[in-house]
């Protein structure tokens, strides 16, 4: 996201606009097939529209769920790190991107310190920061 501001705070949900789009012809394309206007044409229409708000529905419930559980993980890690990451690892930890403050998670608390260091001075990437870590902490309640 561009530089967050007053004027381009808030959010604007393209993919809901999108899907609601795709209801609204499919339910015009099933009434104009209902009152006999339309015939084959209109009901294809309209099954092709629904299958499509379906589809955006899916979309959009897969990536509102990974960016929650993205901030949720980053808010784990804030305080789980609070007590033994030093005031400058917390900073640089959460100047990684999610997906690796993602794969740091599952490092123990005696090891992440180290893997985070080496995470920047080596710039690993998150499926490397995995390989690295030696005593796996599970993360069993992911969506």
């Amino acid at each position: 996201m561009a530089d967050q501001r007053f004027e381009n705070h808030a959010h604007q949900p393209v993919a809901t606009i999108v899907g609601y789009f795709f209801v609204f012809v499919a339910l015009t394309g099933f009434a104009l097939r209902w009152f006999l206007i339309g015939g084959r044409g209109a009901f294809a229409l309209g099954l092709a529209s629904l299958t499509a708000a379906v589809l955006t529905l899916l979309y959009i419930s897969r990536v509102y769920t990974t960016r929650l559980q993205d901030r949720i993980i980053k808010l784990e890690m804030r305080v789980r790190t609070q007590s033994f990451l030093s005031l400058e690892q917390q900073r640089r930890l959460f100047q990684l991107d999610n997906k690796r403050i993602a794969a740091l998670r599952f490092a123990s608390d005696e090891e992440l310190p180290a893997l985070l260091d080496r995470t920047v001075r080596e710039q690993l990437r998150p499926t490397d920061i995995k390989r690295a870590v030696k005593v796996w902490v599970a993360d069993n309640d992911r969506t």
